[in-house]
């Protein structure tokens, strides 16, 4: 009876015997989780991470779309907060990763009219141009650029093909006010009697 008294030194005394001998191991264990984690998750850079529901690849084409997607809606939430040079950066990052990503084309042009960089506007038009054509967000952003320009005839020559290829926020043509000069002027006023907007 007396020796259980020292039952739990007994144990103590086995766990630590255990232990030390056992080190290796628990070393080796730890190293091989380690690794089999590191594995799983990839590295913190940037776009090189595995991703998918079983820890297969992804093809890095995919990665490119899913990191421009990422980027374009950062550049986003930063357009709607007025963070225009933060929307640039991300809509520029979106389009580093997928160069045919028109949207990201449009709100870039968008911001850096906003940002009054319009040498920078017009180039990333003319590349959204080259991408689609008959894009209509495209056009209305030309006419608006137009607008910022004073140059209210071919201002409403843009618009008039965004509403063509199917631009149909009548109450923003109405109220953006980059469009403002162009409403203002005659020829506008004249078109959007005999129009239907």
């Amino acid at each position: 009876m007396k020796s259980l008294k020292y039952l739990p030194h007994f144990g103590l005394l086995a766990l630590i015997i255990f232990l030390i001998t056992d080190t290796p191991i628990i070393k080796e264990t730890s190293s091989k989780i380690k690794s089999q984690l590191q594995k799983s998750e990839g590295s913190d850079s940037e776009g090189s991470h595995k991703e998918g529901s079983n820890g297969q690849n992804i093809p890095q084409e995919e990665k490119e779309k899913r990191m421009g997607i990422f980027h374009y809606n950062e550049g986003n939430k930063n357009f709607k907060a007025g963070r225009f040079d933060e929307a640039i950066i991300n809509y520029r990052k979106a389009l580093h990763h997928n160069k045919s990503f028109k949207e990201a084309t449009i709100n870039l042009s968008t911001a850096y009219m906003k940002n009054s960089n319009y040498d920078k506007a017009l180039e990333t038009l003319k590349i959204g141009m080259l991408l689609d054509s008959k894009n209509p967000d495209i056009h209305y952003n030309y006419a608006c650029y137009y607008s910022l320009m004073g140059q209210t005839k071919r201002s409403l020559e843009m618009l008039k093909a965004a509403i063509h290829f199917g631009f149909n926020k009548l109450d923003q043509i109405e109220k953006d006010p980059d469009l403002q000069t162009l409403r203002q002027s005659p020829a506008f006023k004249n078109w959007s009697l005999n129009s239907s907007i």
